[in-house]
């Protein structure tokens, strides 16, 4: 309220055509005013209204000017409004002749100040101030006085309207305060609900909203509104290194960079960019003209995203999956747009060559299909549909069963069989790789427990572990309570691990496997050879046995390089202590040439297939009885392996 009393304090208007009149308006709203003891609670009243703009008898302090016509009148407000000192009232005669009378100087007026209180004061009460309200709005801001007047009663009315106007103004202020802070706080809001607070760009709400506007500016134009999604490979083992600080500043520095860059191209000045998900970008170009243009902006993404950043004094270098779409061509809505680059996104992601993958029909069908294999797949645990199968491992020197691989797989109610390679990953995106881990786990340990029941069983299982896995704070106390629960000897169950998920998690990798050593368990690497770290991490880890990776044993024959590597391999192997298995053995050359190697185990369909248990254990048992050897400089035949 101080601040409007600053700008307008009690000024009053009066209008009328009588001098005389006039004149008795100064006398009893002037300081000089002094009440009749009648009216002694009139001072009462102006200092509860006015409190410091009282003098010091306590009347209330008016600033009054006088005009004589309507007109005069109008003018008058009209300066006021202009130089911020508004009028609390303007008390108009109903007849000043020969100019406008005091109902239509009111609607003026009132045009110009929607705040004045306007009084009518009229000597009778004529049809037309009847209907004032409706004539002047609004109703609590216009008013009638009927004169002659005492001046006590003039005073007063002048009072309380004053007074009434100081609140409206007040409330008025509080109003607006109220408003801004709501549009502030419902912008921040906004911001929260539209914005990454990361990296300060859209996220996926504000990306459809802004991709559904391209396209239906794109309905009176030509070109393609296009949509770059991609995701930075391995960003959760960045961040884990790197820290979380070096995290966020490296995914700040993508999103300026390709901000910065789409937008220093005239053709791209409305290209939109924005993080689709934790370590997910998005691109939104309108107005792209062929394929041709698609491709090249794709590839201008990546080659931004894969140059390299400069974060804590070192560069950094992504890889970086993308998907593209496009409307309309594949979606006439931002939202179903949006899900073709991300159904391409995943192809990308599980490709090996980190290509862009532009979307196609046939991924629609694919998304469908996976659709319905989630909800089956879901069933399929439940159900007990997901078995170990087992293939065996023979020794090289003996040709004894010297360990076991267990390998998932999916045997549907009609007796289908699903290839871990169709829903092993599913399981992944799914979130439930760890309960496919479980559930494996427990199948095998119930069957080594069944075979040593029947008749004793001294051959270890190995049981393959995913990167999710080691990212589980539970996997060694589920491993323990596992093997207690079956009182399976922990020296029988391996737990293998391919080493490019070693290497990639392997700050994370070492405690947990040191822990599961500990316990008992064997520790295998499969895929051996893959990698492109420093092998030193061998020595600081508890492994026992290493897998060549079958990509070797294949092409032994045809490369001289490759059967060198073999042979680095099983000499480092051995220099450290390891027993070296062969993977992958599908000829008898091969077996000769890994045999002549040093390889201690052979695995693979030369010896058998993956079987189910009953007929696994059926192998056994014939392979231990017609089992035979004739050795040979380069070939070693095993009978039952033919059969």
């Amino acid at each position: 309220m101080s601040k409007v009393n600053e700008t307008a304090t009690n000024r009053i208007l009066v209008v009328d055509d009588d001098r005389l009149l006039i004149e008795e308006y100064l006398r009893c709203l002037g300081e000089e005013y002094e009440p009749d003891s009648a009216t002694t609670t009139l001072s009462e009243l102006e200092k509860v209204l006015f409190g410091d703009d009282t003098d010091e008898s306590g009347a209330a302090r008016f600033e009054v000017d006088t005009r004589n016509q309507g007109e005069e009148a109008v003018r008058a407000v009209e300066d006021a409004l202009t130089t911020g000192k508004k009028y609390s009232i303007v008390f108009l005669d109903i007849r000043m002749p020969p100019g406008i009378d005091g109902i239509e100087a009111a609607k003026r007026i009132r045009d110009l100040d929607p705040d004045v209180n306007i009084v009518i004061v009229t000597g009778s009460v004529t049809a037309e101030v009847d209907n004032l309200d409706a004539e002047v709005p609004p109703a609590d801001k216009i008013f009638f006085f009927k004169k002659p007047f005492h001046a006590a009663e003039c005073r007063q009315l002048a009072a309380a309207l004053c007074g009434k106007w100081h609140a409206d103004m007040a409330l008025r202020q509080a109003n607006e305060d109220l408003e801004n802070r709501v549009a502030e706080r419902t912008a921040a809001l906004h911001k929260l609900a539209y914005f990454d607070p990361v990296t300060r760009l859209p996220n996926h709400l504000m990306l459809l909203d802004e991709l559904q506007a391209m396209i239906e500016r794109s309905e009176e134009s030509e070109g393609d509104s296009v949509v770059v999604v991609l995701d930075i490979e391995r960003f959760s083992f960045l961040n884990e290194t790197l820290g979380y600080d070096a995290g966020t500043e490296l995914l700040r520095s993508i999103g300026n960079r390709l901000s910065r860059a789409l937008s220093e191209e005239k053709q791209s000045e409305r290209a939109i960019v924005g993080r689709f998900g934790a370590d997910e970008f998005a691109v939104l170009m309108p107005g792209v003209e062929n394929d041709t243009a698609i491709r090249e902006l794709a590839e201008q993404v990546k080659t931004l995203v894969e140059e390299p950043f400069l974060i804590g004094g070192r560069d950094i270098f992504l890889k970086a999956s993308m998907g593209v779409a496009w409307h309309p061509v594949h979606g006439r809505d931002a939202a179903l747009v949006f899900r073709c680059a991300e159904a391409a996104l995943h192809r990308s992601i599980r490709s090996l060559d980190g290509a862009i993958t532009y979307y196609h029909s046939e991924m629609r069908y694919r998304a469908r299909h996976q659709f319905d294999m989630e909800a089956e797949f879901r069933g399929a645990i439940e159900n007990g549909q997901i078995k170990a199968f087992y293939q065996p491992q023979q020794c090289v020197r003996t040709g004894e069963l010297a360990g076991v691989e267990a390998l998932a797989r999916w045997i549907r109610a009609d007796g289908t069989v699903v290839l871990p390679n169709d829903f092993i990953p599913l399981s992944e995106e799914m979130g439930m790789s760890d309960l496919l881990f479980e559930t494996i786990l427990q199948n095998v340990c119930d069957e080594v427990a069944s075979w040593r029941d029947d008749g004793g069983w001294d051959v270890p299982v190995s049981v393959n572990l995913s990167a999710h896995q080691l990212r589980n704070a539970n996997l060694v106390g589920l491993v323990k309570k596992t093997l207690a629960s079956r009182s399976v000897d922990r020296e029988l169950i391996n737990l293998e691990l391919t080493e490019t998920v070693l290497l990639e998690d392997l700050t994370i990798a070492q405690p947990i496997l040191n822990d599961l050593s500990k316990l008992g368990v064997g520790i295998h690497i499969d895929d051996f050879g893959t990698g492109y770290s420093s092998l030193s991490y061998l020595a600081e880890l508890p492994v026992k046995t290493i897998k060549i990776d079958r990509t070797f044993i294949a092409k032994l024959a045809e490369s001289e390089t490759n059967a060198r590597v073999v042979q680095a391999i099983v000499a480092l192997g051995k220099a450290m202590g390891l027993h070296i298995v062969a993977e992958g053995i599908e000829t008898d050359q091969q077996y000769a040439n890994v045999r002549r190697l040093g390889c201690d185990l052979v695995q693979g369909f030369f010896i058998a297939k993956p079987m189910s248990a009953d007929r696994f254990r059926r192998w056994v048992d014939g392979h231990e009885d017609t089992q035979s050897l004739k050795h040979d400089s380069t070939i070693v035949e095993i009978d039952s392996a033919r059969s």
